[in-house]
């Protein structure tokens, strides 16, 4: 019962896991070509970083993965507040999708690399362009996560007030042309929203919690 309570009060550090593991999969992965490159840098691209992005692509899945554990601790967490709202379903559907997609972002990434030196390069061309026009999936799951765990802590206090309003500028902005910095500030916002779970958590495993997070 211990170990399941230790446990428990750990999973919501999945969140701050799973952001530290798509930057390390970037990171190994290099810098992409863009979709309207040439196709001779986007096969050289390919070929050359053929086993980083495999590598990179096998530590994003694990991300999506991570993404699913913390989509699952946060909606236990939000329904202990307020099992009558429709806001902790929202957020783990919104981490669901995300995962989903990171999932097939990493499907795409390992595909070019691993057929890059056997089919026509015209495949690798088109499997880049998708590749990177695929973003979508993950700016919905995250902006729904993002944006219904805000709305939740209006009520319920689960976060800081400041976190809530930063919530909403990020939603809003992830579907602007400033999107790619969103996306970025959502990773943080994401870590910070782990760690303050995580806290909560590991005061509830070792005794009453004796007042919610302060709003300041």
């Amino acid at each position: 019962m211990e170990r399941s309570s230790r446990a428990t009060a750990l999973a919501p550090l999945t969140g701050a896991l799973f952001v530290v593991l798509i930057l390390v999969s970037l990171a190994v992965g290099g810098e992409p070509p863009a979709a309207d490159d040439s196709i001779e840098d986007i096969i050289d691209y390919w070929a050359d970083n053929d086993t980083a992005v495999m590598v990179a692509s096998v530590v994003e899945a694990l991300g999506a993965v991570a993404l699913v554990f913390f989509a699952a601790s946060l909606r236990r967490l939000l329904q202990r507040d307020d099992d009558s709202s429709m806001l902790p379903m929202v957020a783990f559907g919104g981490g669901i999708v995300a995962a989903a997609g990171v999932g097939v972002d990493a499907a795409l990434r390992f595909a070019a690399a691993d057929m890059v030196n056997d089919v026509d390069p015209v495949v690798i061309q088109t499997i880049n362009g998708l590749w990177s026009n695929f973003f979508f999936p993950m700016v919905i799951g995250v902006g729904s996560l993002i944006l219904a765990t805000s709305l939740a802590a209006l009520s319920s206090r689960i976060i800081p007030l400041w976190m809530s309003i930063i919530g909403f500028v990020i939603f809003v902005a992830l579907f602007t042309p400033a999107g790619f910095i969103a996306f970025l500030v959502g990773g943080l916002w994401v870590i910070v929203l782990s760690i303050l779970l995580w806290r909560r958590e590991s005061r509830a495993a070792t005794g009453p919690v004796a007042s919610p997070i302060p709003l300041a």
